[in-house]
């Protein structure tokens, strides 16, 4: 149960609460009452009848919209009949919908006097209170409510969320602790009391709520992820990796929100330094247990490349390609596990091409693209490419000693002897250890 409600539910419950007690009034039977006699009638007290129907009057005026005369009509009986709790209680709440808490505290404070086991005149005081920023008188409040209805999610988090506010966190745990005690089967509980604990770095305690949810709930699909980040987070990294390979196994989660979990489990540095090999295995796992292979395509290519396993890492790259071909950075690495497989050179010239069509201003395309054809003994076409790479521009150098040793190459080949020389002597500029380059001018010079 919250401690807010709509106005129309609290209305139809005081509503309801005062005609029963108005019928109550006017014909309450004993409760031994032989079926052959009839109780004997009670004397009307014409002063209650008469605020009662006040009472009705007023409650009507609230639900039907009027909430200034069902105020003053409130107000008036309350006057008159200082013993109406349910008339304090209508003021209380139209009070309140007016930001008058200070008026609607007092009105709440004589309801809850008057009859101090009605439930719904204790919300309406904590309410009340909680917007007076009185935190633990709210929540004594609370504690009244509770006694009545027994412990409840939302009653306990409610007190939570108060005593947080507040900045008393022992006393949001405790909170917590009675609503995990009281609903022992609700495993919820036990991992937020688990979290709280994490967050306040007691790791003892926070195992302790961990291995609760594991014993009472061995299948639940996040406890092996919460013991992987207790682990991690005390150090313990073999035993992290254990529960995230369990956790990457559970059928429960999508292949997608595990490879979400994983990319942020593990830093940059983890997936491709210090613990590549497990979160190799796991990705792996995760691919084969997905229906969308293109979906992680690109990542899983890149880390294969981060294996070595060009081959695949290309085929993979080529695969999100299709998915999503505007991302110049799985051109380049396309093009550059392609280059570490031989055999699929044909594969290579033909991305070379798409990509210096699509990327004209990238390097790489072009100097792919001239490798190739030179390659294959089109020397004119590698100079072209070439020439577009020289025309865009090197990028901090990238490539750019490459290129002019390839153009050096090609116009040696083509007979072109000074205009080599010159391409040749550029590239050493820049990179003086460029062994083509070095090549051009001792075969120029051995003619």
């Amino acid at each position: 149960m919250r401690a807010t409600r709509t106005t129309v539910t609290v209305l139809a419950g005081v509503l309801a609460m005062a005609v029963a007690g108005c019928a109550g009034r006017k014909a309450a039977a004993p409760a031994a009452a032989n079926r052959y006699r009839r109780a004997p009638i009670r004397e009307v007290d014409e002063r209650q009848l008469k605020a009662d129907s006040r009472l009705i009057d007023a409650l009507t005026l609230q639900k039907t919209g009027h909430g200034d005369e069902a105020l003053a009509a409130y107000a008036a009986l309350t006057h008159d009949e200082p013993a109406t709790a349910a008339a304090w209680y209508g003021q209380s709440l139209l009070l309140l919908q007016r930001g008058w808490t200070d008026s609607a505290l007092h009105c709440a404070r004589r309801a809850v006097e008057l009859q101090g086991d009605n439930v719904w005149y204790l919300l309406v005081l904590a309410q009340c209170q909680e917007r007076q920023g009185d935190a633990a008188g709210a929540v004594a409040t609370l504690n009244r409510v509770e006694a009545r209805k027994g412990v409840s999610e939302g009653l306990s988090l409610h007190k939570q969320s108060l005593w947080e506010a507040a900045g008393r966190h022992d006393k949001a745990m405790k909170e917590i602790e009675a609503l995990a005690d009281a609903l022992p089967q609700e495993t919820r509980y036990q991992a937020v009391l688990a979290e709280m604990n994490m967050q306040r770095k007691n790791y003892k305690r926070a195992k302790m709520y961990y291995d609760r949810i594991l014993a009472a709930a061995p299948d639940d699909e996040y406890i092996h992820l919460q013991l992987a980040e207790y682990y991690k987070q005390t150090g313990r990294t073999a035993e992290a990796d254990s529960e995230m390979v369990r956790a990457i196994a559970h059928p429960a989660l999508e292949p997608s929100t595990k490879m979400q979990l994983l990319t942020s489990f593990y830093t940059e540095e983890e997936f491709y330094g210090s613990r590549r090999a497990v979160c190799f295995r796991m990705v792996e796992e995760v691919m084969r247990q997905s229906t969308d292979p293109a979906e992680y395509a690109v990542f899983y290519g890149d880390m294969l490349m981060h294996q070595g396993r060009h081959d695949e890492a290309a085929t993979q790259l080529a695969l999100g390609l299709q998915r999503d071909s505007s991302r110049y950075e799985v051109w380049e690495a396309l093009l550059l596990s392609l280059g570490k497989v031989p055999e699929r050179e044909e594969e290579l010239g033909d991305y070379a091409r798409r990509a210096e069509r699509l990327f004209p201003i990238h390097t790489l395309p072009h100097y792919t693209a001239a490798v190739y054809a030179r390659r294959h003994g089109r020397c004119d076409e590698a100079l072209e490419a070439l020439n577009k790479a020289v025309r865009w521009g090197f990028n901090k150098g990238y490539l750019e000693s490459e290129c002019y040793g390839l153009m050096a190459d090609c116009l040696h080949q083509e007979g072109r002897d000074d205009e080599a020389r010159r391409c040749a002597e550029h590239a050493l500029r820049v990179n003086p250890k460029n062994p083509l380059a070095q090549q051009i001018i001792h075969e120029i010079e051995n003619q």
